[in-house]
C-alpha cells in the first residue's frame, strides 16, 4: 500500500480548526459505517431467526394435520369393522348385506365430499387370516389373491393391533385395488431450475395413507382377518390446502400465496399448492438437489432458504417414513421469502436514514463544540502573550461552556504562583510530574529530605519572622500567610514521599492482624467523617500471626478507612473481613459502599500523585504508601471496584513461621 505523502503534508499544514472539523467528519463517518454494518447484520440475523422459528412451528402444525388424517382413516376402518359383526362374517364367509355398506365408503373422485367429517376412502379390502382377499369394495371382481406380503398387513397379523402408515403402492397394486386410480398414479416429471436429477421421466406408483384393522374372535382372540383401507395422496390436494388454510390463513403478498405446503413422493411433488408460472399446481416437479440429498438420502430435516419451482422460500422439509422406517416421501411447508426480504430492505433503509440523520446531527454538534474549544484556545493564547509581556495581573474569566474551566483555574493559579516568586519550587514539581514516579521516587527520597526540607524550613522560619514584624493592617500579611501555608503543604508532600520510600523502621515482630485493625478503627471511628457510616467487622478466630511493623500496618489501614469514608460522604457501610487464603496467607478485605472507582483509573490508583480528588484535597500518595508498606511486608494488595456500587481492597500477608531461619535472621 503506497502512502501519498503529499496528502499527508497537506493535512499537517491545515489549521487546528480544519483538523478538528476533518477529524470529527472522519470519526462520525467511521462510527456511522460501523453502526450501519452492525445494524444490517443484526436485522438480517433476527429476521432469519424469526422466519426459521416460524417455519419450525408451521411444520409441526402440518405434521398434526397430516397425522390427524391418518387417524381419521384408521377411525373409519375401525368403525366399519366394529359396527358390523365381521367375526361372524369371517366364519361364515357370507358378505351379503355388507358389500353395499363397504362400497359406500369408497369415493368417486378427489372432489367427493367427506362424510360427517370423516374421509371417504380410495380402497377398502377384507382379507382372511391367511391374507387372502375376500372382497374389494372398489373392485369387487378382483378377489381370491393373497396380499400377505403387504408390510402393513403382516405387522397387523403379528401384533393383532391396528396399524397405520404411509406406504408406496405400485401401479399394479393401485389398479387392482381401484381401477379409477390409474390416472392419478401416472405422472410426468417436469424439469425446473435447480431441481435434483432422479433419473425418471414419469412415475406410476403412488403414495397411500393406509390403515389395517384386525378382526379377532371375541372369545379366543384368534386372528380371523383384517380390514385394510387407504387414501391415495397423488393429485389429492385436500391435506396441503388445509395446511395452507390453517397455518397461513390464505394470506397473499403481491398476488402470491405467502405460505405453501407440499407432499412429495420420493423427490416428486404429488400434492401441492405451489403454483407454476402459468398458475397451475406444480404437480410432477422435483425438489432441489441440496434438499433431496439431505432429506431423502440422509433422512434428516432441512430448514433454510430453498428455490421452489419459480421463487425463493424459507422452507422446512421433514421426511415421511413407511411402516419399515424407510423414507417414502416428504412433508414440506414454506414461507415466501419476498415478503420478509422486502420487510428487511425497508428496515435497513429506515436504519440507514436514522443513522445518517444521527451522523449529521453528531457532526454539527461536534463542529459547534469544536469551535468553542478553538475560541477558548485563542483566549488562552492571548493570555499567554500578555503574561509573556509581563502582565502578571492578567486573569482569565470563567467559561463553563467550553469545558476549559479547570484549565482556566490552573492558569490563574500559575500566574499567582509566578507572582509569589516560587519559581524553584514550581520547577521541582514539573520535574517530578515528568519523571518516572515509581522507579525514581525511591532514589530521590533521600535527596528530597536534604535538598528541599532544609530550604523549606528556612523559608517557613523567615516567613514567620516577617509575619511577626509586619503591622496587623499591612497588605503584605496575606501574601506572607500564603507563603507559609504553601510551604507547610510542600513539607507534608515531602514527608509523604519519605514515608513511601522508607522501609519499616519498627521491629518486625509476630502480631495479630485482628488487633492491628481494631486499634486502627478506634483511632478513626469517632471522627466526624465517619458519622452516618455503619462499620461491620468479620474477624476470623484463631487466625495465625503475621510478622510486621505494627505502626506501619496501622498506617495502611488508617489510609484505607479514611479513603472509604471519603467515598461515602452521604453515608454507607464499611466492612472489614479477615480470614485465611490457603495455609500460609492471611487475607484482609476492606469494602465500602461508596461511589466506586472508574475502570480506567483502576490500573493507576497505586501510582504516586495519582488522585481522583479535587485539586488541593490530597497529594495522591496515600495508596502509593499503602502499596509500598504491603510490598515491604512481602505481601500483596489488590482492588476490585464497580462505579456506583463500592470498592473492595484485598490484602494478603504471609503467615509468620517461628521456625523459619531466614525470617528469624531478617
Amino acid at each position: 500500500m503506497k502512502i501519498n505523502f503529499k496528502n499527508v503534508r497537506r493535512f499537517l499544514n491545515l489549521d487546528l480548526q480544519s483538523r478538528l472539523a476533518l477529524g470529527f467528519l472522519i470519526a462520525t463517518c467511521l462510527t456511522g459505517v460501523f453502526a450501519t454494518i452492525v445494524s444490517i447484520w443484526t436485522i438480517n440475523r433476527s429476521t432469519i431467526a424469526e422466519v426459521q422459528n416460524r417455519v419450525r412451528q408451521d411444520i409441526n402444525t402440518a405434521k398434526l394435520i397430516y397425522n390427524n388424517k391418518l387417524d381419521k382413516i384408521l377411525s373409519v376402518i375401525q368403525f366399519t369393522a366394529e359396527a358390523s359383526d365381521f367375526a361372524a362374517i369371517m366364519k361364515k364367509r357370507d358378505l351379503s348385506g355388507f358389500e353395499q355398506h363397504m362400497r359406500a365408503l369408497i369415493r368417486q373422485g378427489v372432489s367427493t365430499p367427506s362424510s360427517n367429517g370423516f374421509p371417504l376412502l380410495d380402497m377398502l379390502t377384507l382379507v382372511d387370516e391367511n391374507g387372502t382377499v375376500l372382497y374389494r369394495a372398489a373392485n369387487p371382481r378382483e378377489k381370491g389373491d393373497s396380499i400377505r406380503e403387504d408390510a402393513l398387513l403382516r405387522q397387523c397379523m403379528e401384533t393383532k393391533k391396528p396399524v397405520v402408515s404411509t406406504e408406496i403402492m405400485s401401479y399394479h397394486q393401485l389398479v387392482t385395488e381401484n381401477p379409477s386410480l390409474a390416472d392419478r398414479a401416472e405422472m410426468d416429471i417436469i424439469k425446473t431450475p435447480l431441481a435434483a436429477e432422479i433419473g425418471l421421466s414419469k412415475i406410476t406408483d403412488g403414495l397411500v395413507m393406509k390403515a389395517s384393522y384386525p378382526i379377532l374372535d371375541k372369545k379366543s382372540g384368534r386372528f380371523l382377518g383384517a380390514l385394510i383401507g387407504g387414501v391415495l395422496i397423488n393429485k389429492d390436494n385436500e391435506i396441503v390446502d388445509k395446511i395452507r388454510e390453517t397455518v397461513y390463513h390464505d394470506e397473499k403478498y403481491q398476488g402470491q400465496e405467502v405460505g405453501v405446503a407440499t407432499i412429495f413422493q420420493g423427490g416428486v411433488r404429488i400434492s401441492t399448492n405451489v403454483m407454476t408460472k402459468d398458475n397451475r399446481r406444480a404437480i410432477g416437479t422435483v425438489l432441489s438437489k441440496e434438499v433431496y440429498d439431505r432429506v431423502i438420502k440422509q433422512g434428516k430435516d432441512w430448514i433454510g432458504r430453498a428455490f421452489v419451482v419459480k421463487d425463493w422460500y424459507i422452507t422446512t422439509y421433514t421426511p415421511i417414513y413407511n411402516i419399515e422406517g424407510k423414507v417414502v416421501g416428504i412433508l414440506y411447508t414454506g414461507i415466501l421469502e419476498a415478503k420478509y426480504r422486502d420487510i428487511q430492505k425497508q428496515t435497513v433503509w429506515l436504519n440507514l436514514a436514522v443513522t445518517t440523520l444521527g451522523m449529521t446531527i453528531a457532526f454539527i454538534l461536534s463542529l459547534y463544540f469544536g469551535n468553542t474549544i478553538i475560541k477558548r484556545i485563542r483566549v488562552l493564547k492571548k493570555a499567554t502573550e500578555a503574561i509573556a509581556l509581563g502582565d502578571l495581573d492578567y486573569k482569565l474569566s470563567p467559561d463553563n461552556i467550553s469545558g476549559f474551566y479547570m484549565l482556566d483555574e490552573a492558569f490563574n493559579k500559575m500566574v499567582q504562583s509566578l507572582k509569589t516568586r516560587n519559581d524553584e519550587l514550581q520547577k521541582m514539581h514539573r520535574q517530578l510530574a515528568i519523571s518516572e514516579r515509581l522507579s525514581a521516587l525511591g532514589q530521590m527520597a533521600s535527596g528530597v529530605a536534604h535538598e528541599i526540607n532544609n530550604p523549606l524550613g528556612g523559608i517557613l522560619l523567615y516567613s514567620n519572622l516577617i509575619l511577626e514584624d509586619l503591622p496587623s493592617d499591612s497588605p503584605l500579611r496575606e501574601n506572607v500567610q500564603k507563603i507559609i501555608y504553601q510551604t507547610n503543604r510542600c513539607k507534608e508532600i515531602v514527608q509523604s514521599l519519605l514515608d513511601f520510600a522508607r522501609a519499616p523502621t519498627g521491629d518486625l515482630i509476630p502480631i495479630q492482624i485482628n488487633q492491628v485493625i481494631s486499634v486502627s478503627l478506634k483511632l478513626v471511628k469517632d471522627q466526624a467523617i465517619f458519622h452516618g457510616i455503619e462499620i461491620e467487622t468479620k474477624f476470623a478466630e484463631n487466625i495465625p500471626d503475621i510478622r510486621g511493623d505494627m505502626s506501619r500496618l496501622e498506617e495502611v489501614f488508617l489510609n484505607l478507612f479514611i479513603n472509604a469514608a471519603d467515598a461515602m460522604k452521604n453515608g454507607g457501610k464499611l466492612t472489614i473481613t479477615t480470614g485465611m487464603r490457603g495455609e500460609d496467607t492471611v487475607e484482609v478485605t476492606v469494602s465500602d459502599t461508596g461511589k466506586g472507582i472508574d475502570e480506567q483509573n483502576l490500573p493507576h490508583i497505586f501510582e504516586p500523585f495519582f488522585t481522583t480528588k479535587e485539586t488541593g484535597h490530597g497529594t495522591g500518595l496515600g495508596l502509593a504508601i499503602v502499596y509500598g508498606i504491603i510490598k515491604r511486608h512481602k505481601g500483596m494488595i489488590e482492588v476490585e471496584s464497580k462505579p456506583g456500587k463500592g470498592t473492595t481492597f484485598i490484602i494478603r500477608l504471609p503467615v509468620y513461621h517461628a521456625s523459619s531461619p531466614s525470617e528469624n535472621h531478617s
